[in-house]
């Protein structure tokens, strides 16, 4: 059996910067240097662990992955809410 935490958040009461941070630190962006002459990938928590985005602010992850990402969410003030679930079969690629 599989160990699964689904993580649901709202950005509601956080300001601009913060949840800019949240998408940045969770998906990855693109950083430009030199006027745009060299651009770098910057990777995101989710690309290195199996997720799935359920539906927007809903993720589903191993619970061994979820300390990691409630890190992020909880230090720029989102509203969070964690359920654990079990799977007989593998739900995450």
């Amino acid at each position: 059996m599989e160990k699964l935490s689904l993580i649901s958040y709202n950005l509601n009461k956080s300001n601009l910067s913060q949840k800019t941070a949240i998408q940045r630190n969770l998906n990855g962006y693109k950083d430009h240097s030199n006027n745009q002459e060299y651009t770098y990938k910057r990777k995101g928590i989710l690309e290195g662990i199996p997720c799935k985005n359920v539906n927007r602010g809903v993720i589903l992850v191993e619970h061994k992955h979820k300390d990691l990402i409630l890190s992020v969410l909880k230090k720029n003030k989102a509203s969070i809410t964690v359920l654990n679930l079990y799977s007989k079969t593998s739900v995450l690629h």
